[in-house]
């Protein structure tokens, strides 16, 4: 008997928690990007910028970015290069989310650069979700918080998590157990990848380390990071199944791994049959290829080329957890998070 790895709770809505706007190093202005997102079909984003949270706004509600900062002052963004001047000298016009729920966000950081430079620290950047206060950390005081003490901020402001862009970050995978208490990691992020940089865009090997050498299943999302607005817009999203399209809809099945990630791939269906030890597939018939990752090395059926939108994977021997990666002729992707079958 098959059980479901997604719990039915009515909705699909697809979202991009990873975005930066002129509030920090994004090219346009949060209204421009928010329309961007809103025609092409997304339900919900999150405004992202470095350092300077921004605020919840609901579906249909209109809000003027100026009064963003009121409250978070200095201590929650300090930014000193041109680019912030710039943003500051183009806050104007009023954000319109129409039918999208904009969650807060942020991306706060630990001031490092992975360089061997006095005083330099490891790279750890950490995406704070759906906080419920427009306050932050202060890097006048401390230039350098470390992993934990961001994640226990966000949390503490009734946020979620999330790692971005582990590779892009050359984070070093034993880093994982300087992170207690996030909600998901980025296992793609769009502009990690080229033109944009280089090719550090697929973080999917560090969710298999994890599982396997530190026990550590980190449910998965894909993110754009869209900062240029030049085709690194619209490619990965999260699908989240919710009762519905609101901060606590979204942020409860976010926390409970009630998603997936993707660039255009659906995932229907994701069951285990426990007693036999099969996993069962049903996804878009666009896809051509379903890729098994494990903690095992190499099984049989690691790479399956599939028709119909429907495939089962037979657990192999000693594997622990699984996690699926699917991919359309075009290669186009969507994932799992990783699921333990032992």
């Amino acid at each position: 008997m098959f059980q479901s790895v997604f719990e039915n709770r009515g909705n699909w809505y697809k979202g991009n928690l990873h975005m930066h706007t002129t509030r920090s190093d994004g090219r346009l202005h949060p209204r421009d990007a928010v329309e961007i997102y809103r025609k092409s079909g997304y339900d919900f984003i999150a405004l992202t910028d470095h350092r300077r949270p921004s605020v919840m706004i609901e579906p249909g509600e209109r809000r003027d970015p100026d009064d963003w900062d009121k409250g978070a002052g200095q201590t929650a963004h300090e930014m000193t290069s041109s680019v912030s001047k710039a943003a500051t000298e183009n806050e104007d016009g009023i954000v319109d989310a129409g039918r999208m729920l904009i969650l807060s966000g942020v991306e706060w950081d630990t001031g490092g650069a992975n360089t061997k430079a006095p005083g330099d620290v490891l790279t750890y950047h950490i995406l704070g979700i759906g906080m419920t206060s427009n306050q932050g950390l202060n890097y006048r005081e401390n230039p350098h918080p470390a992993p934990q003490e961001i994640v226990d901020a966000i949390r503490a402001d009734g946020g979620i998590a999330i790692l971005a862009h582990p590779a892009w970050s050359v984070m070093d995978p034993k880093g994982i157990l300087n992170l207690n208490g996030i909600t998901a990691a980025e296992i793609y992020n769009s502009v990690s990848d080229l033109p944009f940089n280089g090719q550090r865009a697929d973080s999917s090997a560090w969710f298999d380390i994890w599982g396997t050498n530190y026990d550590r299943l980190i449910p998965a999302v894909a993110s754009d990071d869209a900062h240029g607005y030049e085709g690194d817009q619209c490619c990965s999203y999260t699908m989240v199944n919710a009762a519905e399209l609101s901060r606590d809809g979204i942020l409860d099945a976010l926390q409970a791994g009630n998603f997936y990630a993707s660039q255009k791939p659906v995932i229907h269906e994701m069951a285990i049959d426990w007693e036999r030890g099969i996993v069962h597939l049903e996804f878009s018939e666009d896809v051509m290829t379903v890729v098994f990752y494990s903690n095992h090395i190499w099984v049989p059926q690691r790479v399956t080329q599939v028709k119909g939108g429907r495939m089962d994977y037979q657990i192999a021997p000693g594997e622990f957890f699984v996690r699926a990666e699917l991919i359309t002729r075009d290669g186009r992707k969507a994932w799992t998070s990783p699921v333990r079958v032992d």
